[in-house]
């Protein structure tokens, strides 16, 4: 039991030490390094969105590109410096057959005597 309890105690230090908060910023408060690169780099894309994330007290900034409907999410460090291209993960639809009705419908009725 005491090892359980240790057990736990490890994994909620683990996850509090590595938290991540990720905030919205306007388009317009990214670096001017960040923006040319994008300009330079990705002609034809136009920046939607941009979030400031801190993990561990590392700072990066996370702007997602588009053109037409390609999406691209571009990493930068806290100095404005490109890190990595991260395309977008393919959605993962399951699609559901709709279920056969057990409905049974009522016997006609009887045409009435004459």
């Amino acid at each position: 039991m005491k090892k359980l309890i240790v057990l736990m105690m490890a994994v909620l230090f683990v996850s509090v030490a590595s938290a991540q908060t990720r905030t919205a910023m306007k388009t317009t408060e990214l670096k001017k390094d960040i923006t040319d690169h994008v300009r330079r780099n990705y002609a034809g894309y136009e920046i939607k969105n941009a979030f400031k994330v801190e993990t561990n007290k590392v700072v990066t900034f996370e702007v997602i590109a588009a053109k037409e409907a390609n999406k691209i999410t571009l990493v930068y460090n806290d100095k404005g410096v490109f890190v990595k291209e991260e395309k977008p993960k393919p959605a993962t639809h399951t699609t559901t057959k709709p279920k056969p009705t057990t409905e049974t419908k009522p016997a006609p009725k009887p045409a009435p005597k004459k």
